[in-house]
């Protein structure tokens, strides 16, 4: 299956407005915009090993039970690099150019893109 990084984002997005320190969200409830939910599941099973959600997750079932609990420090960071829409659009162009990219890919590209605008913006360019 191919990793949506529009669900990813979305996805981390939506958590970040909603979890809370006492309130959990179950992944598999979850209605977001038009993915499936084959589509936020998998996102989160691999938000999980990329180490950015914690989460409770229950294999027994098909498809497992996912419950997000936190955002980790890594996950926050990631985020933090692809949440300005004109940062996102800018990474979207540059990893269009290129047939697989990796998560920690897009962000360090995210990172890069934000890094030219503050400097444009500083005029240090």
């Amino acid at each position: 299956m191919k990793l949506n990084h529009e669900c990813v984002r979305d996805l981390l997005l939506y958590l970040e407005d909603n979890l809370s320190y006492n309130k959990s969200i179950s992944i598999n409830s979850l209605t977001l915009k038009s993915y499936s939910q084959e589509e936020l599941i998998y996102c989160a099973e691999k938000l999980i090993e990329a180490n950015y959600l914690i989460c409770t997750k229950a294999d027994g079932y098909q498809p497992p039970l996912i419950v997000a609990r936190s955002i980790t420090y890594s996950g926050h960071q990631f985020l933090d690099n692809i949440r300005d829409n004109t940062v996102w659009k800018e990474t979207q162009n540059i990893l269009s150019k290129v047939t697989s990219t990796s998560l920690s890919f897009a962000g360090n590209i995210a990172s890069q893109v934000l890094s030219n605008i503050i400097s444009k913006q500083m005029g240090l360019n």
